[in-house]
């Protein structure tokens, strides 16, 4: 009988052992999801309320287009916030889908990092997801991490050619209303992948959280600027991925 219940113990111990694995994996894999948060207005109070979370949100900062022609104290205090909360400010530069000269990109690349030293990256808009201006964004993503240890976020903002995936860290999948979204456009990449959808409702915004993606933002802000505050269902946004 007690070597019975001894077996049975261990049994019981082992099945336990693995219940709490297990209860730790899918909780890692849900904190895998976060949101990308384009932050593109001036609002300190509402900035306050994104820093306050305690989530490790990815935050896109975009003071003039870009960093601007000189420092805002505000964003230095934001951007402070945000990393003393454990969160990725990055910084917001545009290229013209591979038209704008690469000088000038660099040079706005060195100017976040001289005005905002606590930015942890960059998000690269309006970028080409066609091959024939692959050379353009990996001469681009290799002068970042020649920089420092940057995060780089892509934003074509539609699934590019698969070559982007090796020069970046991230990339914006789709960015559009959410009428012209279909399915779950995360499947072929979605550890690299993330979607900007506006124009969602509540219920809309609650059956993309289950996309595959790494990263969402979901806002029922709509045209003709989308990110000029905060979705009206923030805080559940942020629930649905703690």
């Amino acid at each position: 009988m007690k070597k019975v219940f001894f077996i049975i113990v261990l049994l019981f111990l082992g099945c336990q052992g693995n219940s709490d694995a297990f209860g730790k994996q899918n909780a890692t894999e849900k904190n895998q999801k976060k949101l990308i948060i384009p932050l593109y207005f001036y609002d300190i109070a509402k900035w306050d309320k994104v820093a306050n979370y305690k989530e490790k949100e990815i935050v896109i900062l975009n003071p003039s287009n870009g960093p601007g022609d000189e420092v805002d104290e505000n964003y230095q205090k934001l951007i402070e916030k945000l990393n003393k909360n454990g969160d990725k400010p990055i910084g917001y530069v545009y290229t013209k889908w591979g038209g704008r000269n690469i000088e000038e990109v660099k040079r706005d690349i060195d100017k976040w990092i001289k005005f905002y030293p606590g930015v942890k990256g960059f998000f690269i808009d309006e970028a080409s997801e066609s091959e024939s201006e692959l050379d353009y964004y990996k001469t681009l993503y290799l002068y970042i991490k020649s920089k420092g240890d940057f995060y780089v976020v892509l934003n074509p903002g539609v699934y590019p050619y698969k070559g982007y995936f090796d020069i970046s860290d991230n990339i914006v999948v789709f960015e559009d209303d959410f009428n012209k979204l279909t399915g779950d456009v995360c499947t072929e990449n979605p550890a690299k992948s993330s979607i900007i959808v506006y124009d969602a409702n509540k219920t809309q915004m609650e059956n993309i959280l289950k996309y595959k993606c790494k990263n969402f933002y979901v806002t029922d802000d709509t045209l003709p600027n989308p990110y000029d505050t905060l979705p009206s269902y923030f805080d559940e946004e942020i629930k649905l991925l703690k």
